[in-house]
């Protein structure tokens, strides 16, 4: 075959460049597109991975497989930093509200009282094979009724501890023979005995009760419901503590949880405030008494012997014990060792 000059070269020439060129053209067209492609599909794919690994410790709900698919159907989203989200924090507790009321104010005149505050603990017939401690701390239903009515034919009025406070700053009116009828540790006989014979005579009182007692149902002591019905009745309810357990040389946090989670469920349960306590045991010590002032207590009662009720020494006021074997004529006897000269 010849070789191929001239115009003819020309033209065979045009025929076989014009198709590779445009096979180039295209196969460029076609590579370009195809990265295009992939370069916007991997990037939803990696926004996905990035929130799959934010969320690697938790299960994978619903919801979050839900956000996932979509995030693979949407438009990239712009390149931004991905924050690791900080642990959850849980609420600090509120504490549990409870009465804080202040003394009264006192109008600056100076008083004092000798209003026995009687003390007594069982209201029942002692059980059988009973110790000394037990006999000695029962007075029999029958001379509790004995005690009342000598109280009314002799002329006595109960009055509460509040009642005493509000003479000593304000100077309130007590009746002529004012009394206080106390009753410690809160036997399940202060509802069954003294609650019920106490309505009968018109008087009022102050119960001291162990919180957890109550709490955890003991038969041998009030209930909730009880001391709710005592106390809407009219009987003063008021602090023991949670148990029966010495409060002297105690810490704070010690302090708190029996006397002031002590008085937080008397309130929840009735709806009262709580301003006084008895000593278990009667054992205290400065600290307990600065802890009960701090937290606007208005007083406490301890077991020693007498009547002398002041502002100034009003978280040590005395009592009078009332023993098993107190009769009539001994309580007349102990009332009568107490008479003021002058009615307050």
């Amino acid at each position: 075959m010849g070789k191929i000059t001239g115009p003819q070269w020309q033209r065979t020439r045009r025929r076989f460049i014009s198709p590779i060129l445009w096979v180039i053209i295209l196969g460029g067209l076609i590579a370009l597109t195809m990265r295009i492609l992939s370069h916007a599909s991997d990037a939803p794919a990696g926004a996905a991975r990035g929130l799959l690994s934010i969320y690697a410790q938790a299960p994978l709900s619903a919801d979050l497989l839900s956000t996932t698919a979509s995030l693979r159907r949407s438009p990239a989203p712009p390149r931004t930093s991905i924050v690791e989200p900080s642990p959850a924090r849980s609420p600090t507790p509120a504490p549990y509200p409870f009465f804080q009321e202040p003394l009264p104010h006192a109008d600056g005149q100076a008083r004092a009282l000798r209003v026995p505050i009687l003390m007594y603990h069982y209201i029942s017939d002692p059980p059988a094979g009973a110790d000394r401690f037990r006999l000695d701390l029962s007075v029999r239903p029958s001379m509790f009724e004995a005690h009342l009515q000598y109280l009314r034919q002799a002329g006595y009025e109960t009055v509460s501890l509040s009642d005493l406070i509000f003479y000593l700053t304000q100077g309130r009116p007590l009746p002529p023979q004012p009394v206080v009828l106390t009753f410690d540790d809160g036997y399940r006989d202060a509802y069954e005995e003294a609650f019920p014979r106490l309505l009968r005579y018109g008087f009022h009182g102050t119960f001291f009760v162990l919180t957890g007692r109550a709490d955890e149902g003991d038969p041998r002591y009030l209930s909730w419901e009880q001391i709710r019905q005592m106390s809407e009745a009219g009987m003063d309810i008021q602090l023991h503590g949670r148990e029966h357990v010495p409060l002297s040389g105690r810490d704070n946090a010690f302090l708190f949880y029996h006397i002031i989670g002590g008085k937080q469920s008397i309130e929840a349960h009735t709806g009262r405030p709580v301003r006084f306590f008895a000593y278990p045991s009667s054992r205290y010590d400065r600290n307990l008494l600065r802890f009960l002032e701090g937290y606007s207590f208005w007083g406490a009662v301890t077991t020693a012997y007498g009547a002398d009720e002041r502002l100034e020494n009003r978280f040590v006021w005395p009592r009078i014990r009332i023993r098993g074997t107190d009769d009539v004529k001994t309580l007349a006897w102990k009332l009568s060792l107490l008479k003021t000269t002058s009615s307050p």
